[in-house]
């Protein structure tokens, strides 16, 4: 698992644009996707990232959890069961995908501001 100081978690946040979670809210098999949907729309995440577009489905009649992003270069992270995943390992993957993009920023010298 990647694992980042949570500052750097806050930081690398903002080269998500979008985040798309969908959960069964009554599914034990939901809790790390609820979890993490807690956790996006905290104070601390919202402040650090106030562009990105978070949004939760939650129908009841969903059979796996999952979660997509979509990243500030394009890319796209789909995670089609969380079911079996812990929160942490969400954040890992989100993470991965960011500091990606955020080692390619830096070998372009480029600034996240500069888009």
């Amino acid at each position: 698992m990647y694992r980042i100081p949570p500052r750097e978690g806050v930081r690398l946040y903002k080269y998500v644009a979008s985040v798309e979670i969908g959960f069964n809210p009554w599914d034990s098999k939901s809790t790390s996707t609820r979890e993490l949907w807690r956790r996006l729309s905290s104070a601390k995440m919202v402040k650090s990232n106030p562009k990105v577009e978070l949004s939760a489905k939650m129908p009841v009649d969903l059979k796996q959890p999952f979660t997509k992003l979509k990243f500030l270069d394009g890319s796209t992270l789909h995670l089609e069961d969380t079911s079996t995943m812990r929160v942490e390992e969400i954040f890992s993957e989100i993470n991965m995908g960011a500091a990606r993009i955020d080692n390619q920023y830096m070998k372009e010298g480029k600034e996240l501001d500069d888009d």
